[in-house]
């Protein structure tokens, strides 16, 4: 059994032993302090006049704060305190006030006396009694109860934090699951049409296409469904979609990839870059003048580093598609302080810069370059 079993599992054993633990060191820590309060407040009453009874006397009082305490955490704060419901709170408050004043001017009173035959005589007034019955109550059942709810308080907000990411990384799985059902239905019709096309004309590409298709599909429908795949395999995946795209748009669309460093055995989350490419060809069916895509890859000391520049039109672009906002979260879920991304438009022309680090290890340091924006002033700037 690990810390955070322990500590979170809701198995009644896991749970008992950490509610037994809980009170056996608040009973230590109240046995001492309210012998220290009768040592130095009542005459100093010396250990050896009260002997083991005190440990029995300590032990009742703190079943008055056990209550007091269990009514606190386990009825006012989730029926009054989360539901924002302050007048029943402090009405409960109170009321736990009242308990643990007749609870303990009970015991005080009626019970201690038949343990201790002497400790009445010990108690020189009532005053005396009031005052040890507050002290031993009031002033001291807040700070258990101030502890077990901060507990519970951060335990419940560590629970609807992991809660809360379990839903956000199933949406992911969702969203990726649709991002292989989409590669979208007008980019595999028009793929299609260009395969038929080329067929028709005996031309030699559809062979080519066909099977750079069938690969593409095959990926999307069978091989993403890893947390992690072969960046090889990805890269592979990306060159053949850009090349149906290509193929789909002929000479009118200018492209130019270029992949540097060694993939080796490295992996990386399925579909993280696709979104970009995608997004870089939709540009160019927005575009008047001729469309133009420049990639550059390059794989160093485990960092992956993606430069995606393209031609725009400022007035039909939008620099955020939901597809992109999705990968963006996917990145944060799966690579928080291992990735940078920057993303702007800029003298007509859009800019993605990526950064990934695909080490399992900590993280290593990196950053983009704060002049690489600077040398993006033109599509003739592009090597």
């Amino acid at each position: 059994m690990n810390w955070h079993e322990f500590v979170f599992s809701e198995k009644p054993a896991h749970r008992a032993r950490r509610h037994i633990i809980f009170w056996l060191l608040w009973w230590i820590y109240f046995a001492v302090t309210y012998y220290y309060y009768l040592q130095v407040g009542l005459q100093k009453i010396v250990w050896g006049d009260l002997s083991s009874i005190m440990l029995i006397e300590s032990f009742l009082l703190v079943l008055i704060h056990l209550t007091a305490c269990y009514f606190f955490i386990y009825i006012l704060i989730p029926q009054y305190l989360i539901t924002k419901k302050y007048l029943q709170l402090i009405g409960g408050i109170i009321l736990s006030a009242v308990f643990l004043l007749v609870a303990g001017y009970f015991i005080h009173s009626f019970v201690f006396p038949i343990i201790d035959p002497v400790y009445r005589s010990k108690i020189s007034s009532n005053n005396s009694l009031w005052w040890t019955n507050i002290n031993s109550g009031l002033l001291s059942a807040p700070k258990v109860i101030a502890a077990a709810a901060v507990i519970k308080l951060i335990k419940r907000w560590y629970l609807k934090q992991k809660e809360k990411e379990r839903i956000e990384k199933e949406k992911l799985i969702t969203d990726l699951q649709l991002m292989k059902a989409q590669i979208r239905p007008g980019f595999l019709f028009n793929s299609l049409d260009q395969i038929y096309d080329a067929a028709q004309k005996n031309s030699p590409q559809a062979p080519e296409l066909l099977l750079k298709l069938a690969d593409l599909l095959s990926y999307l429908l069978y091989e993403c469904e890893e947390p992690k795949v072969r960046l090889e395999k990805e890269l592979t995946m990306m060159k053949e979609y850009m090349a149906l795209e290509k193929a789909r748009h002929g000479n009118r669309l200018e492209l130019e990839t270029v992949l540097k460093g060694d993939t080796g055995d490295k992996t990386i989350a399925p579909l993280l870059l696709l979104p970009f490419i995608e997004n870089s060809f939709k540009h160019c069916g927005c575009q008047d003048e001729q469309p133009w895509i420049n990639l550059d890859i390059s794989i160093e000391n485990e960092i992956l580093s993606m430069k995606l520049i393209n031609g725009v039109d400022p007035a039909k672009t939008k620099v955020s598609t939901q597809e992109i906002m999705n990968v963006e979260k996917r990145l944060q879920l799966l690579y928080p302080g291992k990735h940078e991304l920057k993303k702007y438009v800029e003298n007509e022309i859009y800019v993605v810069l990526l950064k990934i680090n695909l080490c399992e290890r900590p993280e290593l340091n990196f950053s983009l370059s704060s002049n690489v924006k600077n040398r993006q002033n033109s599509k003739y700037a592009i090597q």
